[in-house]
């Protein structure tokens, strides 16, 4: 009991850990003008680092509220990780494969089909963001109202990280297939992202205090 109780200990701040080191990763993926393998690396790692920062998160709020919306929060985290990782890089290796084909191309002619065949190609990618969209959406939902109910973090915590993700959620819904920045629309999803920083701080804090009372 007394081993399981430490590796459950460790998940969680590992997965502390992981939630803040993914979001400086999401951020620097998406607005830092990183070198090519830097840009890449940060971002096929942040969505693995998500998956493993809500396993620390769901063993920490089960030990309170074990209920049916943390279960599901969990499994569509898991699942919106894997899809963010897997349009990630499809759009990586189809950016790559394009740029390829136009150094590569005889005349400008072929370079306008294969920019209109990308083009299409793209869409792809941006399909796979709607779904990862839905699947995190509704994860960091749930995850909110069981954050709102743990005594270890404030209620205004769990329920304005619900707020958002369904803000976030309805505004991809309306703008389908695209995205709400795109529509002219508000992006919510970098403020989704600033929020789950605090709360990952916030985590990492309580496991802090929670090791030097022990």
């Amino acid at each position: 009991m007394k081993q399981e109780k430490s590796t459950i200990h460790q998940i969680e701040k590992i997965g502390a850990i992981s939630g803040i080191v993914s979001v400086f990763f999401y951020f620097g993926a998406a607005v830092l003008p990183l070198p090519l393998t830097l840009g890449q690396l940060f971002g096929f790692a942040f969505p693995l680092l998500w998956i493993i920062s809500y396993m620390g998160l769901y063993h920490f709020l089960k030990k309170t509220h074990h209920t049916p919306t943390l279960e599901i929060a969990y499994i569509f985290g898991i699942i919106g990780g894997a899809l963010a990782c897997t349009l990630i890089v499809v759009q990586q290796a189809n950016i790559m494969w394009n740029q390829e084909a136009l150094a590569l191309a005889p005349s400008e002619d072929t370079k306008a089909l294969l920019k209109a065949t990308f083009k299409g190609a793209n869409r792809v990618q941006a399909g796979l963001d709607v779904a990862f969209d839905i699947f995190i959406t509704i994860s960091l939902f749930f995850f909110g109202l069981n954050i709102a109910k743990s005594p270890k973090f404030p209620a205004f915590l769990g329920y304005i990280c619900s707020l958002i993700a369904a803000t976030l959620l309805i505004l991809n819904m309306i703008t389908f297939p695209n995205s709400p920045a795109s529509s002219g629309l508000f992006d919510v999803g970098p403020f989704m992202g600033i929020w789950m920083l605090v709360i990952y701080i916030w985590f990492t804090v309580v496991l802090f205090k929670k090791k030097n009372s022990l």
